[in-house]
């Protein structure tokens, strides 16, 4: 089999596939098999972060810049009443620096969706809550969100779900060991 012959068979798979019948090609004896996973995962996040992301600026209601404000949103609402966190929480939940962090607060703080003032039990601390407004809508997104995640994935069955959870699960907990 040739090299289009290669790239041709891969045309029935995903562009994954591609990339590696191009590598086997060039450089047979290189292992990429470690693409097989590695690429489709790195691949897979950014398209659900594009798909997410388009969606969060088609949903009405109050703005969200990006994916990454929805994700301090969510880690503010999931902390239960009073839906309140310190910076530092914030920071854990979200794998992000204190300069990020500082960014993504003074954006959400301007459009209504979160106030920060001292902290009840210390004084010297900060407490980041999400408003009133910023709850209900964030409600409202968050409904609209999950359906969407349930729609993407509803190309795996059941058990195809419950097995990749199985795995990324393992995958990660290995990850974050090292961080």
């Amino acid at each position: 089999m040739g090299r289009n012959d290669e790239i041709e068979a891969a045309d029935d798979g995903d562009s994954v596939d591609v990339m590696l019948a191009e590598w086997r090609g060039e450089w047979p004896e290189l292992d990429v098999s470690s693409s097989e996973v590695v690429a489709r995962l790195l691949r897979a996040a950014r398209l659900l972060e594009e798909r997410f992301a388009t969606h969060l600026h088609r949903s009405g209601g109050m703005p969200l810049a990006n994916v990454g404000d929805f994700d301090l949103l969510q880690a503010l609402r999931r902390s239960g009443a009073p839906y309140a966190l310190t910076p530092g929480q914030l920071r854990r939940a979200l794998v992000v620096s204190s300069a990020g962090l500082t960014g993504r607060l003074n954006r959400l703080e301007r459009e209504g969706w979160i106030e920060r003032g001292p902290s009840p039990v210390d004084g010297r601390s900060t407490l980041v809550s999400l408003t009133g407004e910023g709850r209900a809508s964030f409600d409202r997104l968050l409904e609209r969100h999950f359906a969407l995640e349930r729609e993407v994935l509803s190309a795996l069955g059941p058990g195809e779900r419950a097995g990749v959870a199985d795995a990324l699960r393992k995958l990660l907990a290995s990850l974050e060991d090292g961080v």
